[in-house]
């Protein structure tokens, strides 16, 4: 049974209190104070482990913490008393409050989609990224020559997405971080899932970049690997390569569907001095954290690629661009058998514009059917 909202609700400040209003544990420099978002009491770290979805104008602050904009989007630190007074208001407040489904603002021609940021602390801020990269990935126009063949992706088992900065003198540093999404079995993208990774080195080397990457997950197992543990191990763990780029690739690979591939391929784009970052060795983590402020709760990878969670209102603007690059490559193969005006001139506009789209749901069908049976 739930524990009754305490009679003095308000932010209680950090010079009265001297000990956890819980457990009692006395404060001091190796133990800090934490509120409680909801009560206003202090506690200890070990009291306040929680994070809960709070109305907006039930959440406190305090003036000592003007300064911290309290986003009401975010599951907020909360005692455990007031995390299980919250738990039975949770599925309606992520389903009106959290990130998820908020819309996210994509505007293609800003100057952030030629330089994402390497790092980001919210799993919207990576719908975009990764929003800006699969434009500049499928585009003659933005990476010239480098583009990915349209008929990878449509066959995509998943794709994920990085953005890495690569700085040092001699002994070198990387990070970076991005999101990865699969592809469910009725055809649509799963909800992403937030991803990270780091890593140390040495050489002759001197500079500083930053590489957008695109990886295309090939095979059910280079998905299950992002699901089966916190970590991904490139190169030891799951096979990567470097990818076929440009449209004579395209026509290969539309001509060798049934041929093997590698697992996984990996496709960059860098802007700055080194010579190019590869993710041979590199190891891709999970951020928990990250996932549970954007979709309101815990969400383990594989509830989320696996379809277990809906894909969210927040992630509309990639599914869109996934979408749109793939029905290139679908339009193109219409195109290749669409009647020619000179021996069809007695088929009416209406008519030639009813037969383009009945056969572009053929081919489809088609391309759906021969994803069915490689599974």
């Amino acid at each position: 049974m739930n524990q009754p909202v305490p009679a003095t609700v308000r932010w209680i400040p950090d010079a009265e209190v001297s000990v956890c209003s819980s457990c009692e544990l006395l404060f001091d420099w190796m133990h800090r104070k934490h509120h409680c978002r909801y009560c206003g009491y202090v506690f200890c770290e070990l009291c306040t482990l929680h994070r809960s979805l709070i109305p907006a104008n039930q959440i406190l602050s305090g003036s000592e913490c003007k300064y911290l904009a309290v986003n009401a989007h975010n599951p907020q630190r909360v005692c455990d008393k007031c995390y299980a007074r919250l738990e039975p208001q949770q599925e309606e407040l992520r389903i009106t409050m959290s990130h998820a489904v908020q819309e996210t603002d994509v505007k293609v021609s800003s100057a952030p989609r030629l330089v994402n940021s390497p790092y980001s602390y919210t799993l919207k801020e990576e719908i975009l990224k990764a929003t800006y990269s699969i434009k500049n990935f499928t585009s003659q126009g933005i990476v010239k020559d480098r583009s990915i063949p349209l008929p990878l992706l449509t066959h995509a088992k998943g794709i994920a997405f990085l953005t890495v900065i690569k700085m040092g003198f001699v002994f070198t540093g990387r990070m970076g971080t991005g999101l990865v999404v699969a592809k469910l079995a009725d055809g649509r993208w799963s909800a992403p899932s937030a991803i990270a990774t780091a890593g140390v080195g040495w050489g002759a080397q001197v500079g500083g970049e930053i590489t957008d990457f695109v990886i295309v997950l090939n095979t059910p197992r280079a998905v299950e690997a992002f699901c089966a543990s916190g970590q991904v191990n490139l190169g030891a763990e799951l096979g990567v390569s470097a990818g076929p780029v440009g449209r004579v690739a395209s026509g290969a690979l539309e001509a060798s569907s049934g041929m093997d591939v590698a697992p996984c391929y990996s496709y960059s784009h860098s802007k700055g001095l080194f010579a190019g970052i590869s993710l041979e060795g590199s190891v891709i983590l999970a951020r928990p954290d990250i996932n549970r402020s954007f979709y309101g709760k815990a969400v383990s990878v594989s509830s989320l690629l696996g379809g277990v969670e809906s894909p969210p209102v927040a992630a509309a603007p990639l599914y869109d661009a996934i979408r749109e690059t793939t029905e290139r490559f679908v339009t193109a193969e219409v195109a290749h058998v669409m009647p020619s005006s000179d021996s069809h001139r007695h088929v009416s506009d209406n008519q030639s514009s009813e037969w383009r789209q009945l056969r572009c749901a053929q081919l489809t069908n088609f391309k759906l059917t021969q994803l069915a049976a490689k599974k």
